[in-house]
């Protein structure tokens, strides 16, 4: 069973409590963003997705397109 440190009040138990967790109570805490880090078991070091490229810099956002110049309305 996967050990964690709460971010947020949960169960009466305050932010940087360690607990212990099943794997289901594990998931919904993580969805409701209330996990501070887990410490150990099958979550604790999550492997990288090999569909994503971990070393190749982002591209970057293109230029903004000039606006042409004419009459301006009134």
């Amino acid at each position: 069973m996967p050990r964690i440190t709460l971010a947020h009040w949960h169960d009466g138990q305050a932010p940087g409590t360690e607990l212990t967790v099943d794997d289901a109570e594990l998931a919904a805490l993580r969805h409701d963003g209330r996990i501070a880090d887990v410490l150990d078991g099958p979550a604790a070091h999550p492997a990288p997705s090999p569909d994503v490229p971990q070393d190749e810099p982002a591209e970057p956002e293109p230029a903004p397109a000039e606006a042409p110049a004419g009459r301006k309305r009134r």
